[in-house]
């Protein structure tokens, strides 16, 4: 898959809205935006591999970043198969 501007531009929207909702952690929106570095977070807690400072929020907003870019580029890459399978040019 080759890197593209749109693909640039959802992952710094996604690390933008990462670092919002790691200053923004008493809402539930900004919780579910930030989850992802969250859990990855806590399971370097449990094997005694956290880190601490600003290794801990570049890790939350970094993983966040990338699982929400993932999600959207591949929401966008199967809404694209699911319409070109509905118009019949697959």
């Amino acid at each position: 898959m080759p890197i593209s501007k749109p693909r640039i531009l959802v992952l710094i929207f996604s690390s933008v809205a990462a670092v919002i909702a790691l200053t923004h952690m008493n809402s539930l929106p900004a919780f579910v935006i930030i989850g992802p570095g969250y859990v990855v977070q806590a399971w370097l807690f449990e094997h005694h591999l956290a880190l601490g400072g600003f290794g801990y929020q570049a890790t939350m907003v970094s993983v966040s970043a990338v699982v929400w870019t993932l999600i959207i580029v591949g929401l966008v890459g199967a809404g694209r198969l699911v319409g070109r399978l509905v118009r019949g040019k697959a």
